[in-house]
């Protein structure tokens, strides 16, 4: 596949972000872009992060901040995780069976904080870009307007090694799996996964729920791809155990 014209990574929340832009436009406009994407994500994980004890999640869990007295994101996300847990019978849930009292809300937040920062490049004017944090990604405009976006999917079993790619032109693209991003999944009341999948990826027209849904998928296993039919435009890829 021919290279997008701009690229740059940079680290965040314990992994890369990987920016690539097809637009005509200047390197100096394409760095303010990126910078700005750094400083946003850097805002959300300093809000979201359950390893920074100063975190607005980390002092609801002290008790030092009351939820209703958090900031506005904190609450959009917790009434999002309500509503998955609600949807998905609990098999997404943000209170870890080792600690049931406080929340850890990063099974969701990733991908949601991943889309909302991204649409800064939108917002630029930029039509053909996508920026990949872990293993998700919003894609957009494809690389030109007459071809996609091709996104390898790793092998959870040989991180050198892909298992396929899927072509988006508009979407997003989840993966979930304790290879890829490590103990952030559980399950609601076993604590430990037994898990039938070693990843599961969702594709679908927004990262937030194509993220939310895969790591609800990996919790359910078979059951849960027969469950995501509900959901108009989402498609799941697994590997299985």
């Amino acid at each position: 596949m021919t290279q997008a014209r701009h690229r740059a990574s940079f680290p965040v929340v314990g992994t890369t972000a990987s920016i690539h832009v097809n637009d005509n436009v200047s390197d100096g406009a394409f760095n303010d872009a990126v910078e700005e994407l750094q400083v946003e994500l850097e805002r959300l994980e300093q809000m979201f992060s359950v390893y920074r004890p100063d975190s607005s999640v980390s002092r609801i869990n002290t008790g030092e901040l009351n939820l209703l007295d958090a900031p506005k994101e904190v609450l959009d996300v917790m009434d999002a995780c309500t509503w998955m847990e609600q949807v998905s019978e609990g098999a997404f849930n943000i209170r870890p069976p080792y600690a049931p009292e406080s929340i850890n809300p990063s099974g969701f937040v990733k991908g949601w904080a991943t889309e909302r920062a991204s649409r800064l490049f939108s917002d630029r004017g930029l039509r053909h870009w996508y920026v990949g944090v872990g293993g998700d990604f919003v894609l957009r405009g494809g690389l030109d307007d007459g071809t996609p976006w091709n996104i390898g999917i790793t092998d959870p079993r040989d991180r050198e090694m892909l298992v396929g790619t899927v072509t988006v032109v508009d979407g997003a693209v989840a993966t979930s799996g304790t290879a890829e991003r490590g103990a952030h999944i559980w399950h609601p009341t076993k604590g430990q996964v037994d898990a039938e999948f070693l990843s599961v990826t969702v594709t679908g027209p927004s990262l937030t729920w194509a993220d939310a849904f895969a790591t609800t998928i990996f919790v359910m296993g078979a059951q849960g791809l027969e469950w995501l039919k509900q959901f108009e435009g989402y498609d799941a890829l697994v590997v299985a155990n």
